[in-house]
């Protein structure tokens, strides 16, 4: 509880169920309880990260690309997968097909970079 800021309800129409939002102490709190959110949905608890409108659009772009399998939102930043498997973050106004060109391009590269 000490890691816990401040937690509200949201109001909603009345018979839905009524979300909570929670503020946290710091990200690194936060990060340990999303990562146990599989054993919370089984118990009928739902977790989500509060996605801003440009990420959400940005996730929206990465999944209608067809050279991304999956993307998500973790700790602050965007992460997309593509089809051969590479992990990539995203920012807002990429590119998408860029970042992944450069991507592939460092990998070839040895990491360096030139």
């Amino acid at each position: 509880m000490e890691d816990v800021v401040a937690m509200h309800r949201i109001p909603t129409k009345k018979g839905q169920i009524r979300l909570v939002i929670i503020k946290l102490r710091n990200n690194s709190v936060k990060s340990a309880i999303m990562r146990k959110r599989a054993p919370m949905k089984s118990k009928g608890y739902r977790l989500v990260d509060d996605v801003t409108k440009p990420n959400q659009g940005l996730i929206n772009r990465l999944l209608l690309h067809p050279n991304i399998d999956s993307a998500w939102y973790f700790n602050g930043a965007v992460y997309g997968k593509t089809v051969a498997e590479e992990r990539i973050k995203f920012d807002i106004y990429d590119n998408v097909n860029d970042v992944i060109e450069n991507f592939r391009q460092y990998r070839r590269n040895g990491g360096s970079g030139q």
